[in-house]
């Protein structure tokens, strides 16, 4: 009997070696907290014969496309993505990315039935789809509704220009007692609040064709202007982290900023935080923050594998997770339009989710010098911002600047 005992035990070490000798690896890299925990052990445990890694985050999407170049030099390129919608673009051009066609046409019926993607614009190239939209932040206007209320304002009717914005966060830093009105997040990653101001007006970066600067016109001047009106009502330069801080402190009256904060902003303030979408026109849109899961893996076994986790984190539980515990709006329309329907109208993120119905592409420039010239846009923004720089000088600089960086 114990013979036996021994020998089923040797079987059943040997059955598990074996499991654990074919598991399928799957290196994933992404930001910080933007996969929940729960999520990753909760796909473990349903799929024992995909060895499912994550890499340790990268603090942006900047800092994760210089990773995945270095990455890529030395030939550790993860098999997953979380990539932002501004860097996918540079990552299909690098030839990195792999297209989802082959894969979405085979689960039809998944696409059909439990997928749709937030918008068509995000993760293509051409007609072609790289990635799937995970998640979408929109840059929106938050504000304490308290502040707004000492300074004469009326939180139940909030402004809906940028001059009644200015001139209400102009009132909250008279207020004294070290009250800042409002802070303009400038030094959002790739650029994203300044595009949202120059698109929302129904302009563009640059033409279709990549070849001409666009944002040069009325409409990025009057995006710097708006920066500058952020100034001379009282913004004080301090790093984005700390603005965050004020703001949930009680001493910011207004933070222009991306949605995908909501939910540290809820957790800390003090105050009734109330949110609304940034001015947009008729013909305007703006650019979704976020990212979308990519395939970079090569051998065919990594690919189904990859592509079994890409549609467990797009599923509706892990969407409905993932925006409960970060804000972000779900990259899967499905989900996006199940959460709409499960909270009340007075719900904070109303805001997100109403104004990701105008959310387009989140442009990154061409040539190998993107990160540069976005690094330029965001030095003369902090320069108008500080009043030190007019917006008419800050926009012939710039137009300067990007056209000696773009590709020849």
């Amino acid at each position: 009997m114990m013979i036996k005992k021994s020998i089923l035990l040797l079987i059943c070490l040997d059955a598990a070696l074996i499991g654990q000798a074919h598991a399928t690896n799957v290196d994933v890299l992404t930001l910080g907290s933007l996969i929940p925990a729960q999520s990753i052990e909760t796909f473990k445990a349903d799929n024992p014969s995909i060895d499912l890694k994550v890499r340790p985050a990268a603090s942006d999407y900047d800092d994760l496309t210089q990773r995945l170049l270095r990455d890529n030099v030395v030939g550790t390129v993860p098999d997953v993505i979380f990539q932002g919608y501004n860097r996918s673009e540079l990552t299909i051009r690098r030839g990195l990315a792999i297209p989802l066609t082959p894969f979405l046409n085979q689960d039809k019926a998944w696409a059909d039935t439990s997928y749709e993607a937030i918008s068509n614009e995000l993760c293509r190239s051409g007609d072609t789809p790289y990635g799937l939209p995970y998640i979408v932040s929109v840059p929106i206007l938050y504000y304490n509704a308290d502040l707004v209320h000492k300074a004469g304002g009326d939180p139940d009717h909030l402004p809906n220009t940028w001059p009644e914005i200015t001139a209400l966060a102009a009132k909250i830093t008279a207020l004294g007692n070290n009250r800042i009105g409002g802070y303009f997040d400038y030094a959002a990653a790739g650029n994203w609040t300044f595009m949202a101001l120059i698109e929302s007006q129904g302009g563009r970066m640059m033409s279709a064709d990549d070849r001409t600067i666009t944002f040069n016109g009325q409409e990025g001047l009057r995006a710097l202007e708006i920066v500058r009106d952020f100034g001379k009502a009282g913004q004080i330069d301090m790093p984005r982290e700390q603005a965050y801080q004020a703001f949930s402190a009680g001493t910011v009256g207004m933070l222009v900023t991306s949605s995908g904060f909501l939910k540290t902003q809820l957790k800390q303030a003090k105050f009734d935080l109330r949110t609304t979408p940034i001015p947009i026109t008729d013909n305007g849109r703006v650019p979704a923050g976020g990212g979308c899961i990519m395939m970079l893996a090569r051998n065919p076994d990594q690919q189904k594998a990859a592509w079994t986790f890409m549609k467990f984190m797009e599923s509706m539980p892990v969407q409905h997770l993932v925006s409960d515990v970060t804000s972000y709006v779900p990259g899967n329309r499905k989900a996006t339009a199940d959460l709409e329907a499960s909270i009340p109208p007075q719900d904070a993120r109303i805001a997100s989710i109403r104004a990701s119905t105008k959310a387009g592409g989140w442009y990154s420039f061409p040539g190998d010098n993107s990160l540069r010239i976005t690094d330029r846009i965001r030095v003369l923004l902090q320069e108008v911002v500080t009043l030190r720089r007019s917006p008419e000088e800050a926009l012939e600089e710039m137009t300067k600047s990007v056209q000696q960086l773009l590709p020849k």
